[in-house]
């Protein structure tokens, strides 16, 4: 009858009498890894050992850039200064020429402003006619008339009230009140030349003139000396008969005439004017031009010998 080994029978008995006494128990063996595992890990470790090597590099050259000194140049001593004991005192050529060329300039200089001639530096306007003086005092000599109007170049020196002026050419004083930044207009033309007059006018009415015509009245007599002056007249063609118009006699005298005529002419808003009559000529202010009239047959009707002027009735 068949019967099953036992385990442990004696097969197994005759493997452990068949194996030696001396052998060595070996090891169990390890699992086995499959490749692509180790292959992953080889890579790995070569990824890191690159990155490890690029980190350094890029430290020591940061490090070199940053830190490291300039190169300082090796010269090499002159030994024979030290032989020769340089002083600290001794005149060096090259300092010793600039200090001479530098005495020399601040010489020049002081000799060019020594001699400097002080320059104009702008034009200005006399605001009336001019007296120029050859020294800044009431007493100088006069060496030049100047015209109401006129340029003058003036300088910026001054002394006291008068201030250096050029007049043709030379260098005379005038008062520095007498002076305008601006031209003079026509009317402060016209009454800068205005002569002042001696006697007193009156304050109340004269001659029978209106109170409009007064204030012309005073305005003339106060700049002239007219001799004669005619006002109201009972038979008149023009507004002699009203007390409105007034007749400056100047005679033979033209300048005064003229000057009359033109400082009327200037103030003629003011005053009212309604018509100037001189040398047979009329200037009225609705037409302000000069017109020549009719021959009226003799000198003063012709008004050769004064100036006749009307003013409104205001």
């Amino acid at each position: 009858m068949y019967q099953p080994r036992r385990s442990g029978g004696h097969s197994a008995q005759r493997s452990r009498a068949a194996a030696p006494s001396n052998a060595v128990a070996q090891a169990p063996r390890r699992a086995t890894r499959r490749w692509y595992v180790a292959a992953a890990d080889r890579a790995g470790a070569i990824f890191l050992g690159l990155a490890v090597t690029a980190t350094a590099g890029a430290l020591t050259l940061a490090g070199t850039a940053t830190a490291a000194p300039a190169a300082t140049p090796v010269t090499t001593p002159d030994t024979s200064l030290r032989e020769g004991g340089v002083s600290r005192e001794a005149v060096r050529p090259q300092i010793a020429a600039e200090d001479v060329l530098a005495v020399e300039a601040a010489s020049q200089s002081t000799v060019a402003n020594a001699g400097a001639v002080l320059q104009p530096t702008r034009t200005m306007y006399a605001k009336k006619p001019l007296t120029a003086l050859n020294t800044p005092s009431a007493g100088a000599k006069k060496v030049a008339s100047v015209k109401v109007a006129a340029k003058v170049t003036v300088t910026p020196q001054t002394s006291g009230k008068y201030r250096l002026v050029k007049v043709n050419g030379d260098e005379a004083w005038v008062l520095k009140t007498a002076l305008s930044n601006s031209k003079p207009t026509e009317n402060q033309i016209v009454d800068a030349t205005a002569q002042a007059a001696t006697r007193k006018v009156p304050g109340g009415s004269v001659l029978g003139l209106q109170p409009e015509a007064m204030v012309v009245y005073r305005a003339v007599m106060a700049r002239w000396n007219v001799k004669n002056v005619g006002g109201y007249r009972t038979h008149s063609r023009s507004v002699h008969q009203f007390g409105r118009a007034i007749d400056f006699m100047t005679y033979t005298n033209t300048a005064q005439g003229y000057a009359v005529r033109d400082f009327l002419v200037a103030h003629a808003k003011e005053f009212g004017v309604d018509h100037i009559i001189y040398r047979q000529h009329i200037w009225t202010p609705y037409k302000p031009v000069w017109r020549l009239m009719e021959d009226r047959g003799n000198p003063t009707d012709n008004h050769m010998d004064h100036v006749h002027v009307a003013v409104k009735d205001r």
